[in-house]
């Protein structure tokens, strides 16, 4: 996963993603949707970093495409593979044949009813296919989620009209402190933050001085 070093708040979205996802009555899908770089890949990290041991298993999905998404899927066969080998549907396919045929394993193997805690990301689903849409490189990300409704699924995307599940948007930090954190780490300096708290001190000096 394209993980940075340093994750900085965030608390609010990261407990909403976890109340959609612990629910029961429905398919357990959350959409994390806003602008190129806003955060959603490193949000969808922390949760899964946060919450691994409430899940079997994670397998990451690359969604630029519908190859990336197929090329994903055989990469999380072999792993299926190499932790469970008794996994007969996957055991009996071709990894170098088909890759429709590795989806269709990987998604029989997601759908088994005693499988039911994983988690699955669709990172960089940005090409969605839209109802009356002509695009003819648009995924319909429909036929690569899993039949049975157990399991827990969040899908990162730039499009706000991704209609599947739980949309959540996942906007600029707004806390000056967070960001000035994110720049400290950036950056190398250390002392970002401390100075940012001198200046707000000397401002809030400057007020008293001058209240009537």
């Amino acid at each position: 996963m394209p993980e940075v070093q340093h994750f900085v708040a965030r608390e609010q979205e990261l407990s909403d993603i976890w109340k959609a996802l612990s629910c029961s009555d429905a398919r357990r899908v959350v959409v994390l949707h806003g602008l190129g770089g806003i955060g959603k890949t490193q949000l969808t990290i922390a949760y899964a970093k946060r919450h691994r041991t409430e899940y079997s298993a994670f397998f990451w999905i690359n969604s630029k495409d519908e190859d990336s998404i197929k090329q994903s899927f055989a990469k999380v066969a072999r792993r299926i593979l190499r932790e469970y080998p008794s996994a007969s549907r996957l055991a009996a396919v071709d990894m170098t044949g088909k890759l429709d045929e590795v989806v269709d394993a990987v998604l029989q193997w997601l759908s088994l009813p005693q499988n039911t805690q994983w988690l699955i990301a669709y990172d960089n689903y940005d090409n969605p296919k839209l109802s009356g849409q002509t695009n003819r490189t648009a995924v319909d990300i429909r036929q690569f989620l899993p039949e049975a409704y157990h399991g827990s699924i969040i899908i990162t995307t730039r499009s706000s009209q991704v209609d599947i599940g739980k949309r959540m948007r996942v906007e600029k930090i707004k806390d000056v402190r967070h960001s000035l954190e994110i720049l400290s780490h950036a950056s190398g300096r250390q002392g970002v933050l401390k100075g940012t708290y001198i200046i707000q001190l000397r401002i809030a000096t400057i007020k008293c001085q001058h209240r009537p």
